[in-house]
């Protein structure tokens, strides 16, 4: 019998190290292959066109991450169908959210002129600067469509399961937008508006293998045959049918997604506010802050891997009714929490002059940053928890808490470093204050969960 727990045990732990390898390797290779752009755009000639597409990315940005929801609450939806064994679901899930993708995609098109405007003027650039930022976001907002498409595949992949999938569509667009890049700069002589270009390239030629691997999982799992199936006998006789896939499962998504909208506009005004604020302290300061945050964005590229795994497993067996599975699991992921965070706030305390040296070579810089050690080091630690709570609540379609914890925690940010006074060591204590009440409020909201869905955590 001990066996049989202890062998459980370690494949639930392969299991979850397995899902979580390919999110991380994907989150840190993504952002190392978008090097790509700055470095094409930094050897131009002019620092004008590497500031105008540095600003014109961060527009663009903002508006795709507005809608990011379409991965999370398509994971979290999928996940509860697949730990059902609901082929029909799995498809309706599918149908749906890349029906709301494109919607989206050409919404954004279709208004990127108005907003445009407004974010040149949130972005507050040089005449030139705006200008060049301004071309870089018209040419790729032209890959809306295929980017919230990306993104609600990415979603489906990690609910059906299979987060290598996602993995390698992250990377090949990265990929992709490397060699189009290139071509389109030095090989089709494009300059400036060829990296942008090269950009929605990428997107519109990825969009194309990746509904291949979704097809070729919905043939494996014998979703397109049950979905075909069951529309003809839908159209036939079946009026509940039809109530499914066009109201309740349009009303699942729509309530889920509607919280994960607004939260993400919770997380933009944060980085608006964060990065205003740093803005007022000086140059020293700004670089210090760039550092930290780097530090901080490498941690939670490890904590998204898990959170992701957690939106996929615990979505999985709370669709099947395995609650004992469903305990296993979320034990499980926290135990791999605490060990990722010990690791990361102790590399943090010990080795913080190592890692900053590698980052900078300012002294001035360094000096800045070891003010801020302890928060440095307690970032890990405050924002761990709302990191794979996350990913529990998307597993089990339960986004209304992740809303409220983000908005009081932005609240509270928002409140410290306007009453406090500006330094660099108060804007880090109330960026880790923003994470520890984002942590406190989703651990205590969770027993009132588990009463309402009857699960046995």
């Amino acid at each position: 019998m001990i066996r049989e727990k202890e062998g459980e045990k370690m494949s639930l732990d392969r299991k979850i190290v397995r899902m979580t390898v390919p999110t991380v390797v994907s989150n840190i290779s993504v952002p190392l292959l978008g090097l790509c752009d700055t470095a094409v755009a930094g050897h131009m000639g002019d620092e004008r066109y590497l500031a105008g597409m540095a600003i014109g990315s961060v527009m663009v940005t903002t508006m795709y991450w507005l809608f990011s929801f379409l991965r999370a609450g398509t994971s979290g939806l999928t996940a509860t169908h697949f730990g059902a064994g609901d082929k029909e679901g799995m498809g309706v899930s599918l149908r749906n959210s890349l029906m709301l993708a494109i919607v989206i995609g050409c919404f954004l098109i279709s208004v990127h002129s108005p907003m445009l405007g407004l974010l040149q003027k949130v972005m507050g650039a040089t005449a030139e600067t705006t200008e060049l930022a301004g071309t870089y976001f018209s040419i790729c907002i032209r890959g809306a469509v295929p980017i919230m498409v990306l993104t609600a595949l990415t979603g489906w992949f990690i609910g059906m399961q299979s987060t290598a999938t996602a993995m390698w569509v992250n990377i090949g667009v990265s990929l992709l937008n490397v060699v189009a890049t290139l071509s389109l700069v030095y090989g089709f002589k494009m300059g400036y508006e060829g990296i942008a270009t090269g950009t929605v390239l990428a997107q519109w030629l990825m969009a194309v293998p990746a509904g291949w691997m979704a097809w070729r999982i919905c043939r494996r799992n014998g979703i397109l045959k049950n979905f075909l199936s069951s529309w003809h006998m839908g159209r036939a006789c079946h009026q509940e049918w039809w109530k499914r896939i066009w109201g309740e499962e349009w009303k699942a998504m729509l309530n889920v997604n509607s919280n994960l909208f607004f939260r993400s506009a919770c997380l933009i005004a944060l980085t608006m506010m964060l990065y205003a604020y740093s803005a007022r302290l000086g140059d020293v300061e700004v670089g210090a802050n760039a550092v930290i945050n780097q530090m901080f964005l490498f941690f939670s590229y490890f904590m998204d891997g898990f959170a992701f795994t957690g939106e996929a497993l615990v979505g999985r067996y709370s669709g099947a009714h395995d609650t004992e599975m469903l305990r296993k699991a979320i034990i499980g992921l926290l135990k791999w929490t605490a060990f990722v965070t010990v690791v990361f706030a102790l590399a943090y305390t010990v080795f913080l002059s190592v890692i900053v040296g590698l980052l900078s070579d300012s002294s001035a810089v360094a000096e800045s940053v070891e003010e801020c050690r302890l928060w440095v080091s307690l970032l890990p630690v405050a924002g761990a928890l709302a990191f794979i709570y996350d990913g529990f609540y998307i597993g089990l379609t339960r986004t209304r808490p992740m809303l409220i914890s983000t908005l009081c925690g932005v609240g509270l940010f928002a409140i410290l470093i306007n009453t406090l006074s500006h330094t660099q060591w108060m804007l880090w204590m109330a960026f880790t204050c923003y994470l520890g009440i984002r942590s406190a409020i989703l651990v205590g909201l969770f027993p009132i969960l588990r009463k309402k869905t009857k699960y046995c955590i």
